[in-house]
């Protein structure tokens, strides 16, 4: 979709955030150069931003620190090695692996030489990668070792080579490294293309069993009025920076990442969650923002409120929310921290970004999902008669913008479309005063008990508010008399003691009798989340 409106208020806030600060003319033939050859690849992003900055540090991960020069001529080994083995630009390339440069070198690679590049799950099991695999050609997979033993056999056409060595490599195959990888013969000799054919980038929706759908985009060709509206209100200036403890793998980790570097940005990341680190990674790198997600920050928040002291996190200027919805006690206690810096951004792997929720949105209303983006559609239609509906009535959201998928790769997923638009399958509500988009639940959520319609996140919201929930998670459930009741599983942090009874009291003095969970599940164990904080329904039973 194409709006000039948007797309005109995007530059301007792209302007302002420093992105073409001590531009010169220099600059402005490299950027025109590398943008029609490679295109807006990573690739691309990075030959301008290595050309700009080649000594500043691109990426401080697990392994250490890397330039921009560094990470630009990785990047150019690894697509020339990649050549030299067979990898052409009809080719699929696959990368499974956590944040750092073992994800981000061979995504830099991608633009060199014109290739599809499946984004892979980190959380896929053995059988869906060998799917992945197979259904889509994929002829060469880079991965962390750590994965190993979800990678196809050796009986498999597809060439491997480890991203990241740790102490869980197999031992009775000895996968490349980059480095085994670079030291192909003729490697150093392969010239690129004048203008390399581009293939897409390819992202797993997070498929609950079987095989997860292939979400095919394009790159993320710097759609400013999409990007619009966290640039303007979060304070993003080029140059920043960033901690990243978003999964590159995911969306908005993933489209971040390229800006941030487009942008000349230092990310500063790790690969496995910790959030003492984050804190220390804030401290020590002096970072300026913080892109994560709920399940993360609520971690996060918890041991900053333990021990105060230790670190100083006054250089942050905003916070990215870019995963799930937070809980109206986790917004709250992140502005009490941190003041109110913190920005939300809602979507799907489908649509990527829809919608963003300012600081100044989430002071007002902490559950809000906030605005449309500039360069967009996005609409609340009704289940049955496909029409949009008011502001303040119920309708799932439908959205289409400049960054939404190209289309399903396979013949097997068919994109749920409506008047143009896509399902982001959640049910929401424009607040007719502010238009402000709330988001309610997945659209097959919602829980109705004897009539009544009940969010499932709406139950969730009042129980995290009883002292000694660390957090919860409501269902709905087959009932005899009400054909469904809600039941709650709440985990407790053993700072207070509850009973079952305790949270049935609380729900019914702070909502309506239907929503009282007639099932409470306590535990102290943490409840089952993939690698991007998702809770895993089908993992709950084990709970009880």
């Amino acid at each position: 979709m194409f709006d000039t409106k948007g797309l005109l208020r995007g530059a301007r806030a792209a302007v302002s955030a420093g992105f073409f600060n001590g531009f010169q003319v220099k600059d402005g033939i490299t950027t025109a150069r590398s943008l029609i050859r490679y295109g807006a690849s990573l690739s691309g992003l990075l030959e301008v931003a290595a050309a700009r900055f080649p000594d500043r540090v691109a990426l401080v991960d697990d392994d250490g620190e890397l330039t921009y020069a560094e990470l630009r001529d990785q990047a150019v080994l690894t697509a020339q090695a990649l050549v030299a083995n067979g990898v052409g630009a009809d080719s699929k390339v696959g990368i499974m692996a956590r944040n750092g440069r073992g994800f981000l070198i061979p995504l830099a690679a991608k633009g060199y030489v014109g290739f599809t590049v499946f984004l892979l799950n980190v959380g896929a099991s053995r059988t869906q990668i060998a799917s992945i695999v197979d259904d889509h050609d994929i002829s060469f997979l880079f991965v962390d070792s750590e994965f190993d033993d979800r990678v196809p056999d050796e009986s498999s056409a597809v060439s491997i080579c480890h991203s990241w060595i740790g102490d869980g490599a197999r031992k009775d195959i000895a996968f490349p490294s980059f480095r085994d990888l670079w030291a192909t013969p003729a490697t150093t000799d392969v010239t690129f293309g004048r203008r390399p054919r581009q293939g897409g980038v390819v992202l797993m929706s997070s498929g609950t069993s079987g095989t997860p759908k292939a979400v095919g985009h394009g790159e993320p060709h710097v759609p400013l009025g999409v990007l619009g509206p966290p640039v303007e209100t979060c304070g993003l200036q080029a140059g920043c920076t960033l901690q990243m403890t978003a999964s590159m793998f995911h969306v908005l980790g993933w489209g971040a990442s390229c800006i941030a570097l487009f942008a000349g940005c230092t990310i500063v990341t790790q690969r496995n969650f910790n959030a003492e680190n984050v804190l220390h990674q804030l401290d020590r790198y002096r970072c300026d923002g913080l892109i994560s997600s709920a399940v993360f920050l609520k971690d996060q928040l918890a041991v900053h409120e333990s021990d105060p002291g230790s670190y100083d996190t006054s250089s942050l200027t905003f916070i990215l929310n870019a995963g799930n919805a937070m809980s109206e006690d986790l917004v709250r206690g992140l502005q009490e921290r941190y003041g109110y810096i913190l920005g939300s951004g809602y979507g799907s792997t489908e649509g990527l970004l829809v919608s963003y929720s300012s600081p100044s949105d989430l002071r007002e209303d902490p559950l809000t999902a906030g605005h449309p983006v500039w360069n967009g559609r996005l609409e609340l239609l009704d289940t049955d008669s496909g029409r949009e509906v008011g502001a303040g009535q119920v309708g799932v959201v439908h959205a289409r913008n400049a960054m939404s998928m190209k289309g399903y790769l396979g013949t097997r997923d068919r994109e749920d479309a409506t008047r143009g638009l896509l399902s982001l399958g959640d049910k929401g509500v424009i607040d007719p005063e502010t238009g402000r988009l709330r988001v309610l639940g997945r659209n097959n959520d919602m829980i109705i008990v004897g009539g009544e319609n009940i969010w499932p996140t709406s139950v969730s919201d009042i129980i995290d508010r009883v002292d000694g929930v660390a957090e919860s998670y409501c269902v709905g459930v087959e009932d005899d008399e009400k054909f469904q009741r809600v039941k709650a599983y709440v985990v407790t942090d053993g700072s207070a003691d509850l009973s079952e009874d305790d949270i049935r009291t609380h729900v019914r003095e702070n909502f309506m009798a239907p929503a009282i969970p007639r099932d409470v599940v306590l535990t102290d164990r943490p409840l089952p989340r993939n690698p991007i904080g998702k809770v895993v329904k089908r993992e709950l039973e084990a709970f009880g």
